[in-house]
């Protein structure tokens, strides 16, 4: 059924408002952009990512192809690494990590090598040494088995 009658004014926006959303939306964009700094490569995290190559090399990991990547990734406080390696969130995730890989009711959990968990805890000893620990006290908990064939 039409409408017998022309819609009421309250239905209809005016153009200044669009105008005004979508000019709002720009500035925040770009003040977003502005204001993202990320980690920076300065000289303290520089030296933290050469000791975790060297770290890295020592243990028989393979290292990364320069240093920048992991200063930026790690900075100086280990990132997201170095926030919660202890907490139960964390450690869940890093248990479903070490499964078969199946989803759902097939998922079961597997015998890994310790290498496995070993970069992670080189990471945590260079960049948060006193959560070292509580971290280590879940990776001693977990089972390991040599696996990995030379």
């Amino acid at each position: 059924m039409p409408h017998d009658h022309a819609p009421s004014p309250a239905h209809k926006h005016p153009t200044w408002m669009y105008i005004v959303i979508i000019v709002v939306l720009i500035a925040l964009a770009i003040w977003g952009i502005a204001a993202y700094r990320g980690h920076k490569a300065d000289e303290e995290s520089q030296q933290k990512a050469e000791q975790l190559q060297q770290k890295f090399e020592a243990a028989g990991l393979p290292t990364f192809a320069d240093t920048d990547t992991i200063a930026r990734l790690l900075g100086t406080d280990g990132g997201a690494v170095c926030d919660t390696p202890g907490k139960a969130l964390a450690q869940g995730m890093l248990k479903l990590q070490l499964s078969n890989g199946a989803g759902g009711p097939g998922q079961r959990p597997v015998t890994v090598a310790r290498e496995v968990v070993q970069g992670e805890l080189l990471i945590v000893q260079t960049y948060c040494p006193d959560k070292l620990p509580d971290f280590q006290d879940f990776v001693d908990d977990l089972d390991f088995d040599d696996v990995v064939k030379s």
